[in-house]
């Protein structure tokens, strides 16, 4: 490449690392406005607006959750005019769904019906104590039938519902429409869902005795699933219980020993069958389980008797995958064939049923690998650079009209999107984003991408693209908006700064308030306890956790965290990557356990889906981002790419 080439990173070298706002091109008409705002919001704890002060406000695009935020502060006292007021006015803002539940609540819980039943019938998802609510309006209202209608359903759960439902509970459960078979059937639900104890409470309300012995022999197996032959001759009095008390046993079986509990389903589940759903999820349930173990021997037969017609394609796929590590290829181009056909012709199918004919020396390798070449995926680019082709973006980008863009931003939704992106506040952004699209076309919603990835806000243009399922205009879907971040502390670690946004790419797809299930921070998704010991290894000052939303130490820490899973790994990105994600302590065990594997054939059958997944993503994405830079690129280095499988 022409050293004087700008590159993707040197195009915007001068792009701020500060948050969205600071690089973003968003409207300013409202600043000063905006300030008045902020001041009043700031008050609001300790002190009303003025009338005055209001009426400066209305023009002012978030003036609604200034009336929001006074209304639902002070809803005990709130007329119902008023509410019904705010409601006609703010109907298409993410403000009338919420204030239209706590209402409902409010009104709900105080036996105001006329106001409750109109709220009632405005949501379209009512939670549960809503439905409770509602189910406690009928019984008021002297619609017993229909409250026991409503009631039974949300009482036959596995699991305690919230003490709003008692009013409707407590006298059903005394009425002729509760039956001893109601309880029988949370009961079940509760061993189930693991509630023993919610079990006991039920126990009282079972009435019948054939009822009461199917919850006794529930029990049983619950606490000795082991001991199900000895309790089998009880099932023909279980009657249509019968093969669901076999799940249970055979669910709380596997957590203790997985072998004994599949080989107690294949033994039992003709003579009990299931739903034929029901006896799919069982069945992968527990076969992919032990293929995830590597089996062999005895073992590995046990995964032929679970599903001996190949009918459970998820189980299929890793049976397969243990013939790759098997290096059994003429059972893998077998294997492939038995798949539905949506997954046979996947591009990751077709690229191994490539590799067992390159290795059985059949005819159509190379044709197939020319054909998956053309395809923008790890698959495609593998065999990409198998065939030594170049890699296919197949880019279709979309440049919208100006015009179009500056009217979209002129709609009340989208001027409200712009300053809650100008005060940080992504959650009202997201949920404005959410209903301003969901009557949109999908050339609209494209168009309002390019709106989001104009104003910086790059997450919801990636989100967007997936939603109008326009899924070839790179610049959208892969955008770079800190490239000086990842040349500086990338550089500084020494590794590939392309390799750092790809990660970043994945993990976040640059929602700088992500936040995980598990706690990991930021656009690099840092765990806490990660980002505190890289801070220390590394002499990186970090300050508060909340730190970790800025950019430019998020992609600082992150960055030095990859340079260590890089070290640790000899440079092999792919290890490197499943490290950061999975942990590194998990990926030393797998390749302690099957190291020696191909490349691709280790990170095929890696056994969390979630690491595989993003292992392939990381390495696909780096690619996609190099390719756009028009940078020198290969998915793998010639070291990895000796270690595939085609070239063992």
């Amino acid at each position: 490449m022409s050293p004087n080439r700008p590159t993707l990173f040197s195009l915007c070298l001068l792009a701020t690392a500060l948050p969205l706002t600071a690089s973003a091109q968003l409207p300013q008409e409202f600043a000063q406005q905006r300030e008045s705002y902020l001041q009043i919001d700031r008050q609001l704890a300790t002190q009303r607006p003025t009338a005055t002060e209001m009426e400066a406000l209305q023009a002012y695009p978030l003036y609604p959750y200034l009336e929001y935020r006074l209304l639902r502060s002070n809803l005990k006292d709130a007329e119902a005019e008023e509410v019904t007021d705010f409601f006609e006015r703010n109907r298409k803002t993410p403000l009338y769904g919420r204030l239209i539940f706590a209402w409902a609540k409010q009104q709900g819980e105080a036996g105001e019906w006329e106001d409750f039943l109109p709220a009632w019938n405005a949501i379209q998802r009512p939670d549960t104590e809503l439905k409770c609510l509602h189910a406690r309006y009928l019984l008021e209202s002297g619609k017993i039938q229909q409250a026991w209608q409503a009631a039974r359903p949300l009482w036959r759960v596995g699991y305690s519902q919230p003490d709003t439902c008692d009013p409707v509970f407590k006298p059903w459960l005394t009425s002729d429409n509760f039956t001893s078979a109601d309880a029988l059937e949370r009961y079940l639900l509760a061993l189930e869902n693991g509630r023993p104890a919610l079990a006991s409470y039920v126990e009282d309300f079972l009435k019948e005795d054939s009822h009461k012995q199917t919850a006794k022999l529930a029990r049983t197996l619950y606490s000795s699933p082991a001991e199900f032959h000895q309790n089998a001759r009880l099932m023909p009095d279980a009657q249509q219980q019968a093969p669901r008390l076999l799940e249970l046993a055979v669910r709380r079986l596997a957590r203790k020993d997985l072998n004994a509990a599949i080989e107690l389903w294949i033994r039992e589940r003709d003579r009990f069958p299931l739903a034929a759903a029901e006896a799919a999820k069982l069945t992968e349930y527990m076969g992919v389980w032990l293929a995830k173990r590597f089996p062999e021997g005895n073992e590995r037969q046990l995964l032929a008797k679970l599903d001996p017609d190949h009918q459970y394609s998820r189980l299929q796929e890793w049976r397969i995958r243990l013939m790759l590590v098997d290096g059994d290829w003429e059972q893998v181009d077998k294997s492939i064939a038995l798949l539905p056909e949506s997954e046979r012709d996947s591009d990751r199918w077709q690229y191994w049923r490539a590799i067992a004919r390159n290795h059985l020396k059949s005819e159509g390798s190379t044709s197939t690998l020319g054909q998956l070449s053309g395809e923008r995926s790890f698959y495609g680019f593998m065999a990409a650079q198998i065939l030594n082709q170049p890699y296919e973006l197949n880019d279709t980008p979309h440049a919208p009209a100006k015009a179009d863009l500056d009217a979209l931003a002129q709609q009340p939704a989208f001027q409200r999107i712009a300053e809650l992106l100008t005060l940080e506040r992504y959650g009202d952004a997201r949920s404005e984003w959410n209903l301003a699209i969901r009557d949109m076309t999908d050339d609209q919603i494209m168009n309002a991408s390019h709106l989001m990835q104009r104003w910086g806000w790059h997450h919801q243009g990636i989100r967007g693209a997936i939603s109008s399922k326009r899924w070839n205009d790179m610049a959208l879907r892969f955008p770079n908006p800190y490239p000086n971040l990842y040349l500086r502390h990338a550089g500084e670690q020494d590794i590939d700064p392309y390799w750092a946004l790809a990660v970043t790419r994945q993990e976040s797809a640059f929602w700088m308030g992500a936040r995980s299930r598990v706690g990991a921070r930021g656009l690099m998704q840092l765990m806490p306890a990660t980002a505190k010991a890289v801070a220390r290894r590394h002499g990186i000052a970090m300050g508060s956790l909340a730190s970790l939303s800025k950019p430019d130490l998020n992609i600082r820490l992150g960055s030095a965290y990859l340079s260590e899973m890089i070290q640790r790994f000899n440079g092999n990105q792919a290890y490197a990557s499943a490290a950061y994600n999975a942990g590194p302590h998990r990926v030393s065990q797998w390749l302690k356990s099957r190291g020696e594997l191909p490349l691709d054939i280790w990170i095929e059958t890696i056994p969390y889906d979630e690491t595989r997944q993003y292992v392939q993503n990381v390495l696909a994405f780096r690619v996609i981002y190099r390719q756009q830079d028009k940078q020198n690129v290969a998915l793998f280095s010639q070291q990895e790419f000796s270690q595939l499988a085609l070239n063992q």
